[in-house]
């Protein structure tokens, strides 16, 4: 009798062992066979849109990761998705975010930690410029460590939008300001951080 207990004990701490291992590694995480498909998928979970995505971003430092920018009736999205091993999933950013017309310019942002063990984090920082004048979208920031400035700068295309993305030690920079930018290079808005 003690063999077959110890066999069966045997068993089921195997059945917990690879069901541990199927959960830790998410090794059947339903996902989606495109990024697009993915995106559509975490829109109507959330109750959002459909948006009319107006450039799809692959992330230069990350390959498994595509954000969606999108707009839906007075509002903007920059969904993100990323590739698992079961297929594309939800990241985040899927909520809207209303254009405040009356500003000229609507942002928003989102920082997310890569993983668990390292310290870096992900930020996105995107927007929406309704002003016709603001041609450049500049993010002004300061590197703590060196004290030097980061600006970050993108001109603005036919679909209205502007994203910033980049990887840094939580902490590392100190954002100063957003400024939108007339064709000549004068500041037509600006956002003071901190």
């Amino acid at each position: 009798m003690n063999k077959r207990w110890l066999i069966i004990t045997v068993e089921w701490v195997a059945v917990f062992l690879l069901l541990f291992l199927i959960y830790r590694e998410n090794i059947f995480t339903p996902g989606s066979r495109t990024p697009e498909q993915a995106h559509r998928l975490s829109e109507s979970g959330f109750h959002y849109g459909p948006s009319t995505i107006v450039r799809k971003v692959t992330v230069p430092f990350d390959k498994n990761q595509v954000i969606f920018l999108g707009t839906y009736k007075e509002w903007f999205s920059a969904d993100s998705v990323q590739k698992r091993r079961g297929g594309w999933v939800a990241g985040g950013g899927v909520a809207g975010i209303k254009i405040e017309r009356d500003k000229g310019l609507s942002y928003s942002w989102e920082g997310s930690s890569m993983s668990n063990v390292d310290q870096r984090t992900f930020y996105k920082f995107y927007g929406y410029v309704s002003d016709e004048r603001i041609l450049t979208v500049e993010l002004l920031m300061t590197d703590k460590e060196t004290g030097q400035p980061a600006p970050m700068r993108e001109s603005i295309t036919a679909d209205h939008m502007f994203l910033f993305l980049w990887e840094a030690e939580y902490g590392s920079s100190e954002w100063q300001s957003l400024r939108g930018l007339d064709k000549d290079g004068n500041v037509i808005y600006e956002q003071k951080f901190g």
